[in-house]
């Protein structure tokens, strides 16, 4: 999975990564369509970090409906299987935050609630669902993490955005 910055920002690696960020299913929660069997456990580049209250200090997690967004990982917790593991061996990851404009090529494509297809419109806020992941609905903690700037196409699959956090 994949994260490409096309303006950068800030990125931090202060953060240490919580355990559940190396074990996080991310196939069978949901039917979204960019995701496979052969997605790697782990918190995914392009999906959205989060820090905890009862966490501890400078430690992330994915994000929820409800945590607080604080950014993007910008590569998979497991790495790709020709590299070494730096996020395994480090127990950190780049996270960017700021007014960066990226493309993901993980988000939402069908809505948890009834499984209607999501579909993207220039100029849309994007949340963090359920799972992590990009969503044009809004999440309960109502954090807008960015704008929709490149809307997914067939030819073209990742979801453009400038963040917002």
């Amino acid at each position: 999975m994949a994260l490409t910055i096309l303006i950068r920002t800030q990125l931090n690696s202060l953060p240490t990564l919580a355990d559940v960020c190396y074990t996080k299913a991310n196939y069978g929660n949901n039917t979204n369509s960019t995701l496979s069997t052969n997605t790697p456990r782990g918190v995914l580049g392009g999906s959205i970090a989060a820090m905890s209250a009862g966490g501890g200090d400078y430690v992330a997690y994915p994000c929820g409906m409800s945590t607080m967004p604080i950014g993007l990982f910008v590569n998979d917790a497991a790495g790709a299987a020709f590299e070494n593991a730096p996020a395994v061996a480090s127990g950190k990851l780049a996270i960017i935050k700021g007014l960066a404009s990226v493309e993901v090529d993980v988000y939402e494509t069908r809505n948890l609630a009834d499984s209607a297809d999501i579909t993207y419109a220039l100029g849309e806020s994007l949340y963090s669902a359920a799972y992590g992941l990009l969503s044009n609905e809004a999440s309960t903690s109502g954090i807008v993490v960015g704008v929709v700037t490149k809307v997914p196409t067939t030819a073209s699959p990742t979801l453009g955005l400038d963040m917002r956090i």
